[in-house]
């Protein structure tokens, strides 16, 4: 029996809070251990040098903690937006490629995401959806775009094969006449 758990809205939004708290910690170590690196260079210590390798240490871990929710989310991601090419059925839209920038557009939109203000479920296929009418305008006005090119090109041909059966013909003649 399979089981659906990206639509269990207190895990996903719970995935979503640890990916948030992860990068901000990243981004906070990246920083502590950037510092650390100039001041080491400048000042040689010991002491700065084992609270770099400290601080190492902790980025590691904490490097860690976000791929790990980084994964997470990916998974839900990914399913939520198989489910969404399901049940919409696309066209004019290669399934594999939308798949990718669906997971890519919810990476994008995470950090927009306030818990207070929505669910995280109903605010994912809302950006998945969007996205997806854009992806479909777009390939839509194209195709039309290449449609007016190709009727375009027929009126071309029509008149050069008008002016060269003209020309055929006259010559035709003139040849027969000698």
């Amino acid at each position: 029996m399979l089981t659906i758990e990206y639509l269990n809205n207190k895990v996903f939004e719970g995935n979503i809070a640890k990916f948030k708290q992860s990068k901000q910690d990243k981004a906070r170590y990246e920083l502590i251990i950037g510092d650390l690196d100039e001041s080491h260079k400048k000042v040689k210590s010991l002491l700065r040098s084992e609270l770099l390798k400290k601080k190492q240490n902790e980025y590691q871990q904490v490097l860690r903690d976000y791929n790990d929710s980084q994964g997470q989310l990916a998974m839900a991601f990914f399913t939520l937006s198989e489910n969404i090419i399901r049940y919409r059925k696309f066209h004019f839209v290669d399934v594999d490629d939308a798949i990718q920038e669906f997971v890519m557009i919810c990476f994008e939109k995470i950090d927009r995401f306030d818990p207070k203000k929505g669910k995280a479920f109903n605010y994912m296929t809302t950006c998945i959806l969007n996205h997806y009418r854009q992806l479909y305008r777009t390939a839509r006005n194209y195709n039309e775009l290449k449609k007016k090119y190709h009727d375009f090109l027929q009126v071309q041909n029509e008149g050069i094969n008008i002016k060269a059966r003209s020309t055929a013909i006259t010559k035709d003649k003139f040849s027969r006449a000698q």
